[in-house]
């Protein structure tokens, strides 16, 4: 089975699969119709106006087309199944611009996976959330990339009051170049958990959180794990922001280093600019423990298998709330990432 059909295998009611600019495959169970809820293309959402005027408030405007989905839960529809969002670009550069929109009271689980299949390529891709009051939204979002591909990767969230947004972001295999960027703003008693598992081939790599708590009593779990392998250079900036009194937030970076000729940079920075927030942070870079890898050895386990173990491990103590409907899916990539690195 590809990564591309291990992805989308979540026995999902919703799918939309895009290959460059051609939209390959759309379902939405009849159910789910019924209620209300909406998969369709960006290009076609945008002919109702309330749709319009969501466009570019969640991120910085860019100049790009209405290539990508658009989905919408209405208010009080809880959806715990996940819906499937892929995208692969073969030739060329592709551009997306994604929409989500979880109304008040709302449940979501979204799969969204990204790929490349041809050499030369480069994906552009933009995402704009939104969660009404109470809302909550489980977004995870998967990479693998060929190593001459090119990507920006922007993703924009507004976190309503009392929603709750859980964020895991994977990169099985990186590109050449990466730029990656989430920004977020909560309101009231939001809260916000964001996890990053990165596996960092030769290439350059940013991978950029901001996080604004904006509403009293919001609250944000930031954290990230990346492997370095050789020729990767891995920059890693994450910002929590308190605006609001009574506010949480904590940053966790880690970083582990498989090659001496590797490069990873942590810089977490907390900003607070209001009384009465709470916030904290740590970071660590460091390699494989040589006692742990020599015990494993002595199990009877190669170098190789060992180091996958290990890596395993690594990987695995960054994920805390991995929707169940997508723990299957999630294992597998974890077991290739560890693979990858090893090898």
């Amino acid at each position: 089975m590809s990564f591309l059909e291990r992805a989308v295998d979540t026995g999902s009611t919703a799918l939309y699969l895009q290959r460059n600019y051609v939209i390959v495959r759309q379902l939405l169970a009849r159910g789910l119709a019924e209620k209300g809820f909406i998969l369709e293309p960006l290009s076609k959402a945008v002919e109702r106006e309330w749709v319009r005027r969501m466009l570019w408030t969640a991120l910085p405007e860019r100049e790009v087309g209405l290539s990508g989905a658009f989905i919408y839960v209405p208010p009080g529809v809880s959806l715990r199944a996940p819906v499937s969002m892929c995208f692969v670009v073969s030739e060329g550069s592709q551009e997306v611009h994604n929409v989500l929109v979880v109304g008040e009271g709302s449940e979501l689980v979204v799969l969204s996976t990204c790929t490349s299949a041809g050499k030369g390529t480069a994906h552009s891709g933009y995402t704009e959330i939104f969660l009404e009051k109470g809302a909550r939204l489980d977004y995870v979002m998967i990479h693998s990339w060929t190593k001459e591909t090119q990507v920006v990767a922007e993703t924009g969230v507004i976190v309503g009051e009392g929603a709750s947004f859980n964020d895991v972001y994977i990169s099985l295999k990186s590109p050449h170049a990466l730029r990656e960027s989430t920004r977020i703003v909560v309101r009231r008693g939001g809260n916000v958990s964001a996890s990053t598992l990165y596996l960092a081939g030769a290439g350059l790599s940013t991978l950029e959180t901001i996080v604004a708590l904006e509403g009293e009593g919001a609250s944000a779990e930031v954290s990230s794990k990346i492997v370095a392998t050789s020729g990767s250079l891995v920059s890693n900036p994450i910002t929590v922001e308190a605006k609001a009194p009574n506010t949480r937030g904590h940053v966790e970076c880690r970083g582990l280093q498989l090659s001496p000729n590797s490069v990873i940079v942590t810089i977490p920075a907390l900003r607070s600019a209001c009384a009465g927030s709470q916030l904290t942070h740590e970071a660590a870079i460091g390699k494989i423990s040589e006692e742990e890898l020599e015990y494993l050895m002595t199990k009877g386990f190669s170098e190789e298998e060992a180091t996958s173990i290990l890596v395993r491990g690594f990987l695995e103590l960054g994920l805390k709330s991995v929707p169940e409907a997508l723990k299957p899916q999630i294992n597998s990539v974890l077991d290739l990432m560890a693979k990858f690195a090893a090898a």
